[in-house]
């Protein structure tokens, strides 16, 4: 590590601890408003004990590669992670369990669509695993059901991305926590074929790699911009966007810069639970004008792994899409399971670096789950973004938004598997619709306080009850 890098990290790490200051601002709004509630609580806990096990081997061991006779990095870690990881998603299963149970027999349990179509993906994966002779249910395809289907009966809207946000502004904190006590452990090898950033270095924070970090804070951005109140969360949000630009990739910076202008230019905004609110509808000319970016950008997702050939040279990414298009007509229709692709690493066809996923959201759905698999996820997508209509149009399109564009080179949603990524697709899965006025009042959804009820009512002038008096007469 040189002095430039050093300095930088200093500074990452200084930026983290300023954060604090309207991190706390906006948590304080939120409890003022009740904000946090269970699906909060529930969101939160999903994204925190699903990192916590890679988190601690990092602050731990700091970043070693152990590497195989032949030179390749091992992917893997050491049996106490593991021993981490099994608490961790047993503790998550039963905390959803106990939370869908709680929601049910509170008799405040509203069904979601959006959970249960992913759900049926997430099904899909696991029985093609099982029909192509690989373990059925897996355990942590196992907690990702039950996440999702915590996801279904969970209050949709503000409450679902306050616990988002609170968890990407957690580990954005504790990375920086990190830059400043042991710098070295924060940043990863600057290579020939994975050349430093802008800011001449590659920031992992606390995650095993930079692309999991990348993605971690680009997801998060939206959901900072629209589960917290008022004007510090957009610091917090160009903050995020920072550090996604510090990782060194290049679909990070690009995407934190794009979903930053979209969030700018549409201003989304989500009804504040009182009596007649709604959520600022957008004008017909920002749907025209949105609406074909993101259709796009889905497009451009889908296309790439069949057309890269006449785009340019994406190395060792059309390499992996070139096989897994080879080998989509042996199983069309339901694909070859979540687990198929991983498994070709302890089989020696595939580098560790290719394991995780086929680098491409669409191609990665349609490998696994096939036709289906596919039907499945663009029905999910339009969903998501026409439940609203137009008036909460804006929300889901900023949300949505990075999910596509991210989706062109990485795997931002794992239907196969629960992973460091989870909370985000929880939390997409809830974007709400509009606010309906005749039960804005009602008691609250998932065991909540009044939604965004202020804990104060500011009390009223004696001379402005008087003049109201003076009306009735």
């Amino acid at each position: 590590m040189n002095q430039d890098q050093v300095r930088t990290v200093v500074l990452l790490g200084i930026l983290s601890l300023l954060s604090l200051i309207p991190i706390a601002v906006t948590l304080r709004r939120a409890r003022a408003h009740r904000d946090w509630d269970l699906t909060a609580t529930m969101v939160f806990l999903a994204g925190v004990l699903a990192n916590i096990p890679t988190s601690a081997y990092v602050v731990r061991e700091g970043r070693p590669e152990r590497l195989d006779p032949l030179g390749e990095v091992v992917i893997g870690f050491p049996s106490w992670v593991n021993r981490i990881g099994v608490a961790t998603n047993g503790v998550l299963l039963l905390l959803c369990a106990v939370f869908v149970v709680h929601q049910v027999l509170s008799s405040r349990a509203v069904l979601h669509f959006a959970p249960l179509l992913a759900m049926a993906l997430a099904t899909l994966f696991a029985v093609s695993d099982g029909l192509h002779a690989q373990q059925f249910l897996a355990p942590r395809q196992v907690v990702l059901l039950a996440v999702l289907l915590a996801a279904a009966v969970a209050r949709p809207g503000r409450s679902a991305f306050l616990g988002a946000a609170a968890v990407v502004l957690l580990f954005s904190v504790l990375g920086g926590v990190e830059a400043l006590v042991e710098p070295v452990s924060v940043l990863r090898e600057c290579r020939a074929d994975n050349p430093c950033g802008l800011l001449g270095i590659h920031y992992a924070g606390i995650f095993t790699n930079e692309n999991i970090l990348s993605l971690f804070l680009t997801l998060g951005i939206p959901f900072v911009w629209l589960g917290l109140r008022g004007r510090a969360r957009v610091f917090l949000a160009f903050y995020l966007a920072v550090l996604a630009v510090a990782t060194g990739s290049t679909l990070a910076a690009v995407t934190a810069v794009a979903t930053m202008t979209l969030l700018v230019l549409l201003r989304p905004a989500l009804p504040d639970g009182t009596v007649g609110s709604s959520a600022r509808s957008s004008s017909p000319g920002q749907v025209l004008m949105v609406a074909p970016i993101l259709a796009g950008t889905a497009v451009l997702g889908f296309a790439l792994p069949f057309l890269h050939s006449s785009i340019g040279d994406f190395g060792d990414r059309a390499v992996i899409w070139d096989m897994a298009r080879g080998e989509l007509g042996h199983s069309p229709f339901t694909g070859f399971g979540g687990n198929a692709w991983s498994g070709k690493y302890r089989f020696g066809e595939i580098p560790a670096a290719l394991s995780p996923s086929l680098h491409n959201q669409w191609i990665d759905v349609q490998y696994a789950g096939g036709l289906a698999g596919l039907v499945l996820f663009v029905l999910l997508l339009a969903h998501l973004l026409l439940k609203g209509r137009t008036a909460a149009f804006p929300v889901a399109a900023c949300v949505l938004f990075p999910v596509l564009l991210t989706s062109v080179l990485e795997r931002p949603w794992s239907f196969g598997i629960s992973n460091a990524l989870s909370f985000s697709l929880v939390a997409a899965l809830l974007i709400p619709g509009t606010a309906r006025r005749a039960t804005a009042a009602a008691a609250p959804v998932s065991g909540s306080s009044p939604v965004g009820a202020p804990a104060r009512t500011p009390r009223r002038s004696l001379a402005a009850t008087a003049a109201d008096r003076s009306d009735r007469r």
